[in-house]
């Protein structure tokens, strides 16, 4: 059940939680949300009244011109389902929209994210930085690939390629900026270490999988060099 949020206080009580729970995913999805229902307001004025405030291709359209490349899906549902802050105002096959469950959440988020925004110059440049490098390994996309592995019966060669290449350029990526932000007591840096903390997991999990599929023949010579790579990883981990 959604929790409560019927005072300024209690909304930016859950907002708070919310962006400390879900850190630099689910402060971008709530800016996308934001962003698309401005944009649609805008390119419809005049017109019969929209299904809701967003629908879910605008809001990915947003992240992309953002640059994120993850599925939003999980974090629509924790913002609806969770923390009420969202509903869903049509649903088929095709299409899926949004409204914001009242003026005041809508108008607190988007001061929140306005805020945010004007005080991206005074943010820390190496924080900048490692947000983009974070970015730039795309680490949805890593997460999704791992969890695959891990409920697939047979690896395929493909499977080993790819994960090798991951083992080989974005992983040592990863392990750098973790070991960077769990050093930092800023709140924006733990946010980025706990996002990488989600890949780790998955990785220990990949890693119980890659042992117990040493035996089978996959067409690859390269398995024994692929464990020891996991391996080797997974040492510096949490």
């Amino acid at each position: 059940m959604p929790k409560e949020n019927t005072t300024s206080t209690n909304i930016e009580m859950l907002l708070s939680d919310f962006l400390i729970r879900y850190g630099e995913r689910g402060r971008a999805v709530l800016e996308a949300a934001i962003r698309a229902t401005n944009k649609l307001a805008q390119s419809r004025s005049g017109v019969p009244s929209l299904p809701g405030d967003f629908d879910y291709r605008s809001l990915v359209e947003e992240l992309g011109v953002m640059g994120y490349s993850y599925n939003p899906s999980p974090i629509l549902r924790i913002l609806e389902r969770e923390y009420g802050f969202i509903k869903t105002t049509l649903h088929t096959s095709r299409q899926r929209w949004f409204v914001f469950s009242s003026r005041e959440i809508r108008e607190i988020i988007e001061n929140y994210i306005i805020n945010t925004r004007e005080n991206l110059g005074d943010a820390d440049p190496d924080l900048l930085i490692t947000k983009i490098q974070l970015i730039s390994v795309m680490p949805e996309k890593i997460k999704t690939f791992l969890e695959k592995l891990t409920t697939k019966n047979m690896w395929s060669e493909a499977d080993y390629k790819k994960l090798r290449k991951l083992s080989k350029e974005e992983l040592p990526l990863l392990r750098k900026i973790y070991k960077k932000a769990s050093g930092k007591d800023d709140e924006s840096w733990q946010n980025i270490a706990r996002e990488i903390e989600e890949i780790f997991k998955l990785l220990n999990k990949v890693i119980v999988v890659a042992y117990r599929r040493g035996s089978e023949k996959v067409g690859t010579d390269d398995i024994e060099e692929l464990e020891e790579t996991l391996e080797k990883f997974a040492k510096d981990q949490p």
